[in-house]
């Protein structure tokens, strides 16, 4: 039976073909074996031949191994000074209390009252005997006929009554009193040109007679109320108006002498300044 060149004898190998091994530091045996087929004796002798040792390289940490490294680091801190606090400026606006006691205002609030009450009621009245015919009043016919020399008589003869209604409610209850007090003076401020252009008698006022004082008296109660407000018996008490009017009551007597002379230049068409012929 032929023998089988695969099959390695004891005499085929020498002290050569045993490696020996020297264990070093970090290092392992690395075999380099030629890609060669067969294992011939003459290819057991080349693996010999090219059998080396080479330092391996640092095998991986074990898991859970840690390798620290120690670096030199300055134990003095280094200081960092603190930034500047920041301060938010907040305006806090708080409204003036409410006066409530009338003790602190004396008779007033009751002296606007009054006026109030009586400046109100003759507006109311004298708009319903307009439109009602009470207490033997002419109407709005009779409106209509002082009111003839004008272009727009039929016109102003119901606007007239309309807003002295409006402004008389108002008034006497006390609410949105700027408002109110400015239709009063509109509508206080025509009927006193009214009387000064009708009578004949200019503006020399010592030849006044009561048919022009009292629209021209009207007229001083309904600035007077726009630049008092309503005081505190009325509905206005909680506003600004009601306690210390300023701003408002010049803006709306602006407002009111401008409506009056706006519905009189375009209502009537006259200059009230131009001296009777």
């Amino acid at each position: 039976m032929a023998s089988n060149t695969r099959d390695a004898r004891p005499e085929d190998f020498d002290a050569f073909d045993v490696p020996t091994y020297q264990p070093t530091a970090n290092s392992e045996p690395t075999e380099v074996i030629p890609a060669t087929g067969g294992s011939t004796a003459a290819n057991i002798s080349d693996r010999v031949d090219t059998t080396s040792f080479a330092a391996a390289p640092a095998a991986p940490a074990a898991p859970g191994v840690y390798t620290t490294e120690t670096t030199a680091l300055d134990r003095e801190p280094v200081y960092i000074a603190p930034a500047d606090p920041v301060y938010e400026e907040v305006a806090v606006v708080s409204e003036p209390a409410v006066e409530t006691n009338v003790e602190k205002r004396g008779t007033i609030d009751l002296g606007l009252l009054l006026l109030r009450l009586l400046f109100g009621g003759y507006l109311i009245l004298q708009s319903l005997s307009t439109f009602f015919r009470f207490g033997g009043s002419d109407g709005i016919a009779g409106l209509e006929t002082a009111f003839a020399g004008y272009p727009y008589a039929d016109g102003l003869a119901i606007m007239v009554p309309t807003l002295q209604l409006a402004a008389g409610v108002f008034l006497l209850l006390g609410l949105i009193t700027p408002v109110a007090a400015a239709v009063a003076v509109a509508v206080t401020a025509f009927m006193a040109l009214h009387a000064i252009t009708a009578s004949d008698l200019g503006w020399n006022v010592l030849t006044w007679n009561a048919g022009v004082w009292l629209p021209v008296l009207l007229l001083g109660i309904a600035i007077v109320l726009q630049f008092t407000g309503p005081g505190l018996y009325g509905v206005d008490a909680g506003r600004s108006w009601a306690r210390r009017p300023l701003a408002s009551s010049w803006i709306w007597l602006v407002v009111g002498l401008a409506l009056a002379g706006v519905v009189w230049w375009f209502g009537t068409g006259i200059n009230p300044l131009q001296p009777a012929a």
